[in-house]
């Protein structure tokens, strides 16, 4: 299982909505799924937009406490990805991550600790060849009607104690069916203590066991004075809980960037998504937009 991070734990909803499942990333993606008991299979194959065809395979298993996850890739990229739970103390996790590529001979190493309190989730990180770590703490404090986040994290690059830093605040209620999330972080390094600010918003309605949604970023940068807005939606198109859904993702941005993905369920073994990806700012010129189209298949 992947370490976690303190962006996805402060506003993931908002960051998944504006930066997950836009399939013009790529030229075209087949994407494979399997499961059994305790381990899991993704096969993927997709032709980049430099013209690299790239083929994957991952696995997922689970072994008592250890949870092991390897994936190989045509292109020599491969990592083994391992977490161990103590079974009297799960709030406490031991991680480790090798990836390596045998034909550039490049490899990286990670070890992490994670320790996850109701009230409080806690991480640090040490990549020992690169001499780099990362600590970040987060609070929690849950009422009936919300939750409110406060904390910090911190990175130190090539042996240095301190590199940069980040200070969060977040806001999330839920109630009838409905879920609102506000975040604010600020970053800053030991040369500029106060670099940017970054702000998420995010709203969703209840859609069955999904959710109809939309979020708004801000990213303000304090030297130059210039202000990045993005905004993102999903709609779902078929009725709640609906065997074979359908949804409609979209997001613009103030430097006129638009994207678009329409996601069709056609059974339970086949689902494909089409999308788009242009400059609003520009002359409507199909031959400079960005196409891809991704084949779910399980």
């Amino acid at each position: 299982m992947p370490a976690l991070k303190f962006e996805k734990l402060l506003c993931g909803p908002s960051v998944d909505l504006l930066k997950r499942d836009f399939v013009h990333e790529n030229n075209w993606e087949v994407e494979h799924t399997d499961s059994a008991k305790g381990s899991n299979f993704t096969n993927n194959l997709y032709l980049h937009r430099n013209g690299h065809m790239v083929g994957s395979t991952c696995i997922k298993a689970d072994v008592g406490p250890v949870n092991a996850e390897l994936k190989m890739q045509n292109n020599g990229d491969h990592y083994i990805d391992m977490s161990v739970v103590n079974p009297h103390y799960p709030a406490m996790k031991v991680l480790s991550k090798y990836a390596f590529n045998v034909t550039k001979g490049t490899n990286t190493y990670e070890v992490a600790a994670e320790h996850v309190h109701p009230m409080n989730t806690s991480q640090i990180k040490i990549l020992p060849f690169a001499r780099n770590y990362s600590a970040f703490s987060l609070f929690n404090y849950k009422r009936e009607c919300c939750q409110v986040f406060c904390g910090t994290e911190v990175f130190g690059n090539h042996g240095s104690v301190f590199s940069n830093y980040a200070l969060g605040l977040g806001y999330k209620r839920e109630k009838d069916g409905r879920s609102y999330l506000v975040s604010a972080r600020l970053f800053g390094d030991k040369v500029d203590l106060a670099k940017s600010l970054v702000g998420n918003l995010y709203a969703g309605a209840a859609h069955g066991c999904a959710q109809n949604a939309m979020s708004v970023a801000l990213e303000h940068e304090f030297k130059t004075a210039q202000t990045k807005l993005a905004f993102g939606g999903l709609w779902h198109l078929t009725v709640p809980d609906h065997p074979t859904p359908s949804y409609v993702k979209g997001k613009c941005d103030t430097d006129g960037q638009i994207a678009l993905t329409l996601f069709q369920r056609f059974n339970k073994n086949l689902a494909a998504a089409i999308g788009v990806e242009f400059n609003g700012k520009e002359s409507v010129n199909p031959a400079a937009a960005r196409y891809g189209f991704k084949l779910f298949l399980s």
